[in-house]
């Protein structure tokens, strides 16, 4: 297993940069494609399984052409062109959001590292998304992604055990589920969902123990963040619902791509060297 990983590790860094960050942009997008799409079908109850691409207005079945990421939104100027209604601007936003992801990744990591950082931030957004706009984060995507974290967390942080990653994934889970427990039974209501502590569990699988504090503090700070800037809402505090998930899930992004050991050093270095001082 590991001479394997070391063959595929030396084809991988024998491509130039170039090659490697369009690549993963492409794929972020068409990834991005598919979270959109999951996003807006799943909550009303529709399976992306249940038939072709299709425009939500005229329900036309969409060609090929059509359903080019990022391009195809920008060459219909937002429309469908059969009925001429507008395509939601979130779906060409998850895209390029997705493609950033790849693309920072590829510029931050190396390796097959990329591709587990990859792997973390894109299983993250259509969680993220669905935790936003409707307070829910499914039990199946949270185990595809708790799964996953235990097959590629080793890929990112290579000193990382299954140990670790049991740990983590235990702790994260029963820290926030302790919280919800006693914040429920002293105030008789509901601090959080239910689905919060699972996805802090996964992300655990992912990372392992020792992160999670700092981790759970930048998701704080965000939520913070997020509520200063809603001051119309401040005195119905008590009553006010906000998306914890969505909240761990850009803190654990921002974490892996800025805040954390590989890609915060490496973000240092590309910046020093595309933009060395004089």
């Amino acid at each position: 297993m590991t001479e394997a990983y070391e063959v595929m590790e030396t084809i991988l860094s024998q491509f130039p940069l170039w090659v490697v960050a369009s690549g993963m942009a492409i794929l972020g997008a068409v990834w991005g494609s598919f979270a959109a799409a999951l996003c807006h079908r799943w909550p009303i109850g529709e399976s992306l399984a249940s038939g072709r691409s299709r425009c939500d207005h005229c329900t036309a079945t969409l060609r090929p052409i059509e359903l080019v990421p990022i391009l195809s939104y920008l060459l219909q100027r937002g429309r469908c062109r059969r009925c001429g209604a507008s395509i939601a601007r979130s779906n060409l936003w998850t895209e390029i959001i997705c493609a950033a992801l790849g693309l920072s990744c590829a510029l931050l990591f190396s390796g097959w590292a990329i591709v587990g950082a990859a792997a973390l931030c894109w299983l993250l957004v259509p969680l993220i998304l669905l935790d936003w706009q409707h307070f829910w984060l499914p039990d199946r995507l949270t185990l595809i992604l708790g799964l996953t974290g235990i097959a590629m967390g080793g890929l990112i942080f290579t000193e990382l055990t299954i140990w670790n990653q049991i740990i983590g994934g235990v702790t994260g889970f029963g820290t926030l589920e302790l919280i919800r427990q006693a914040y429920s039974r002293l105030r008789e209501v509901e601090a959080m969902g239910g689905g919060d502590p699972k996805l802090f569990g996964a992300i655990g699988f992912w990372m392992g123990w020792q992160d999670l504090p700092i981790l759970l503090l930048v998701a704080s700070l965000i939520g913070i963040g997020h509520f200063a800037a809603m001051p119309s809402k401040w005195g119905d505090a008590d009553k006010l619902h906000l998306p914890l998930g969505s909240y761990i899930g850009l803190g654990t992004i921002l974490w892996l791509l800025v805040v954390g050991q590989t890609g915060g050093q490496r973000l240092l270095t590309f910046i020093d060297t595309t933009f060395p001082l004089p």
